[in-house]
């Protein structure tokens, strides 16, 4: 039986809606220690939970890679179906009562993106997509920015908890390079919030130096291309599996792409 990737949709859009407003009225906040300074909270462990049970009513044999369960394998034989989950995309802020997080639910056909959904609640933002027909936000579509100058742009660099030290030497000196050349550097809390900025033309670019498969992010990219945007490595190639990152509305992408190859950092390799 052939995938309705648009019912899937809206079924996505359902069950994350109706399981975040279920933890507001269950639960009381409860922080615990991950791993270093990153924290996992009571709300993603029920969101996960029952974000995985809902799906799995109607989607019974596909598997599952999630936040906080890693990869679950279901689906046997034919075509590799994979939902990507993220429950709070964004723990620290959520955690901080900040508006900046995300629900994150992408699914995969064989390793490709065929549709996502990032639900940003403290803005009131739904942001769906089907591969092949566009992306919106509460139903309106959405295209990336026109800019095309690097002084009116602002860009956001990922730079949190899990960064080693010298992956934050490395980044460092990146945003030290591009806060004379934009409009404004800012600091990624949430993929699934930047992703679908960039996508919506609120923002014109996002650099994760970092190499990271980024569960949160995977909806996001999909929205990027599918607004008109590019999502490439930092060297210019597609991203593989983990991978550093850039993404942008496409007229900024080789002019980002060279202001990473001079920034002189030890890692860069042509």
């Amino acid at each position: 039986m052939m995938l309705d990737n648009e019912l899937a949709v809206n079924r996505i859009v359902e069950i994350v809606k109706r399981n975040y407003e279920l933890s507001k009225a269950q639960l009381n906040l409860v922080v615990n220690k991950k791993i270093g300074n990153d924290i996992v909270t009571n709300i993603d462990l029920f969101l996960e939970k029952n974000i995985i049970a809902d799906i799995r009513k109607f989607y019974p044999s596909y598997s599952f890679y999630a936040e906080e369960s890693g990869e679950i394998r279901k689906d046997k034989a034919g075509d590799l179906y994979e939902w990507i989950i993220d429950p709070i995309d964004g723990t620290i802020q959520f955690a901080a009562g900040l508006y900046d997080f995300g629900i994150a639910v992408a699914l995969q056909k064989n390793g490709e993106t065929i549709l996502g959904v990032n639900y940003l609640p403290k803005l009131g933002e739904m942001y769906t997509s089907v591969k092949g027909k566009g992306v919106c936000c509460n139903g309106q579509k959405l295209k990336v920015s026109n800019t095309n100058n690097l002084n009116d742009s602002v860009i956001f660099v990922y730079l949190g908890t899990k960064h080693k030290n010298q992956e934050i030497i490395k980044t460092t000196k990146l945003i030290e390079k591009l806060i004379p050349l934009v409009r404004g550097v800012r600091i990624v809390g949430s993929s699934s919030c930047v992703l679908s900025w960039l996508a919506s033309g609120k923002i014109d670019a996002v650099i994760n130096l970092r190499e990271t498969e980024g569960l949160g992010s995977t909806a996001g990219k999909l929205f990027i291309n599918e607004a008109g945007g590019k999502v490439t490595n930092i060297y210019g190639k597609p991203q593989q599996k983990k991978d550093t990152m850039l993404c942008s509305n496409g007229a900024l992408h080789d002019i980002i792409l060279n202001i990473i190859s001079q920034t002189n950092l030890p890692f860069y390799k042509k």
